[in-house]
Order: C-alpha cells, then sequence, then structure tokens
C-alpha cells in the first residue's frame, strides 16, 4: 500500500468514525460521553489532517527517493 493510499484510507475511516459516533452519541448523553467527546473527538478532524500531510510528504520523500536510485 502506498503513503497516499493510506492516507485516502484514513480519511474515509476517519469519516465512517465520525459518522458511528453521531449516532453513537445519541445514546451516550452523560457527562462522561461529553468529556470523551472533548478529549477525543473533537480534535480528531485537525490530528488527522495534520497526518494527511505528513504522509503526504513521506509520499513525495519516498518517491524522490525511487527516482533517485532508479538515475
Amino acid at each position: 500500500m502506498s503513503a497516499r493510499s493510506s492516507a485516502v484510507k484514513l480519511t474515509k475511516s476517519t469519516k465512517s468514525f465520525l459518522q458511528a459516533w453521531e449516532r453513537a452519541k445519541v445514546f451516550w448523553r452523560d457527562r462522561k460521553g461529553q468529556e470523551f467527546e472533548k478529549d477525543y473527538i473533537e480534535s480528531l478532524p485537525d490530528d488527522i489532517s495534520a497526518a494527511v500531510r505528513v504522509i503526504e510528504e513521506i509520499d513525495k520523500i519516498i518517491s524522490k527517493a525511487r527516482r533517485d536510485c532508479e538515475e
């Protein structure tokens, strides 16, 4: 699996997870559910975006290394 396809898979998985969370939080409405959302869910989109940017940079580095080895 390439780094780029890993980034795509991570993005899709995160979207699916957040949709599942929206369904679950209807039933988990106590203080602990709110704490869980605040501690883990709220920052997840930004964290995933940062990870995807790093993965894309890694993909560029790997591609360059492959090209350099072929020369």
